[in-house]
């Protein structure tokens, strides 16, 4: 036995995780489908790509049309800089 089939013998391979149970088929699906938004959207990062597509198919229809319907996402984040117009109404309502 050579030192490459000792060690290869001996080192587990990595096996992906799968936080959320797919099975092979949905697995193969979401391969897909990820393939897919990275054409459409090359200038996002995969990490990204990956989070919004695990939301959707783990978010039961209601709460995402929910999410949808009333702008839940799109209000400036926490962390987010206020807006130029109400920086200067702030410093004008200080005066």
């Amino acid at each position: 036995m050579t030192d490459t089939e000792t060690l290869s013998s001996e080192i587990p391979r990595h096996v992906p995780e799968n936080h959320y149970n797919y099975t092979n088929v949905e697995l193969a699906e979401r391969k897909k489908a990820l393939r897919d938004m990275e054409r459409d959207y090359p200038h996002l990062p995969f990490g990204w790509l990956e989070l919004v597509y695990d939301f959707e198919k783990n978010t039961p229809p209601e709460e995402v049309e929910k999410i949808i319907n009333e702008g839940t996402f799109e209000v400036p984040g926490k962390f987010s800089e206020l807006p130029k117009i109400e920086n200067e109404y702030i410093e004008n309502k200080n005066n």
